[in-house]
């Protein structure tokens, strides 16, 4: 069961058993690739988007074409080898990521990137040593840890194999070897056929993540059991779905701090305003001016695009005494201090 660094919470079928490896997204994506300033381009949410609907051959058109413009993104370069692996093209999505770790040699994922796509091939050794990397860079990295024990797991089960091949009365290899297989098959992962005398098993195939929490569990007497990637996927979208309903609730209100704390601090202001200062005061007096307003929103549909990035598209309805409209409306959101905010926002009939 080694675990897939990925960039797309929503992407559900890059491996076989990839809902079985999906947990890194959420717990290591806050640090994943990406240094403080964070260019978020409207053209990657596209292309995000495009991959989430598992248009792969257009969202790759498109990602060749913007990594022409920026061929040094560490963001687009980690999306081409999760494209590329879901393509089965694990050879050229081993060379994305083994640039990616040349040239950002301090980043866990791409090393554990490549220890999966080499456990693919049955590399289980260069799969150990890349993510004997990932350890060396973050030495607190617990899923590439986890993904080692795991590679040495499937080496093991190899070996006592091979010494079952060649001396069938083995018994304690044969235990051992049962063990492995025991623990392996309860993670739903498979480890080989069972041996018989003279039959070594194939190098068995890395399945993919288990589903991350969606949120600390509170101490419990008992162990949590983790949400399938389905509970956490969902969890995600109520919280953003949340996010744009309290907009248009303190919209409706005319609750100036709170409409404007919904923006992210990414969020540039649309023309004519250069600056966020001058739209924040604009909209302030737009919202405060006398007279009742009501903002409803309805038909929201959330797209998980990673568990930091989603896009919001729903049916905007507005009225005021003097004027009213409805409109499809589309926000980028980002997770930001703990908030869902809205870092883009289009309009549209």
């Amino acid at each position: 069961m080694v675990n897939l660094a990925g960039s797309s919470f929503s992407f559900a079928s890059f491996m076989p058993g990839w809902s079985l490896m999906k947990r890194i997204v959420l717990l290591l994506i806050g640090f994943l690739l990406w240094p403080s300033a964070w260019v978020w381009a409207a053209e990657i949410d596209d292309i995000y988007a495009m991959a989430d609907q598992k248009k792969f051959p257009e969202a790759m058109v498109r990602l060749e074409a913007y990594l022409q413009k920026n061929p040094k993104d560490a963001q687009g370069r980690f999306l081409k080898g999760l494209i590329l692996t879901e393509q089965k093209h694990p050879d050229e999505a081993i060379s994305v990521f083994k640039s990616l770790s040349t040239d950002h040699p301090n980043l866990p994922e791409p090393y554990n990137n490549l220890a999966v796509l080499y456990a693919e091939k049955g590399m289980y050794d260069e799969a150990a040593d890349a993510l004997k990397k990932a350890i060396k860079t973050h030495p607190s990295y617990a899923t590439a840890q986890e993904n080692l024990g795991d590679i040495y797991s499937k080496m093991a089960s190899q070996a006592y194999s091979k010494a079952l091949s060649l001396d069938s009365q083995n018994r304690a290899a044969q235990t051992k070897l049962d063990m492995i297989r025991k623990l392996f098959a309860q993670q739903g992962t498979d480890v080989g056929e069972t041996n018989r005398p003279g039959n070594v098993p194939p190098p068995a195939v890395a399945s993919p993540p288990a589903p991350p929490p969606a949120a600390p569990a509170e101490a419990s007497p008992l162990p949590a059991e983790e949400p399938s990637q389905a509970t956490a996927a969902s969890s995600l979208k109520s919280e953003v779905e949340g996010s744009v309903i309290q907009w248009a609730k303190d919209w409706s209100e005319k609750n100036p701090r709170g409409y404007l704390d919904a923006y992210s601090s990414r969020f540039q202001p649309p023309p004519p305003f250069t600056n966020r200062a001058a739209w924040e005061s604009r909209r302030s007096q737009i919202i405060s001016q006398a007279g009742s307003i009501r903002v409803t929103v309805s038909d929201i549909k959330v797209t998980i695009l990673n568990p930091l990035r989603a896009l919001a598209v729903f049916k905007q309805d507005y009225w005021s005494p003097t004027y009213k409209d409805s409109v499809k409306k589309t926000l980028s959101m980002v997770l930001e201090d703990g908030r869902w905010k809205i870092s883009r926002e289009s309009s549209g009939v």
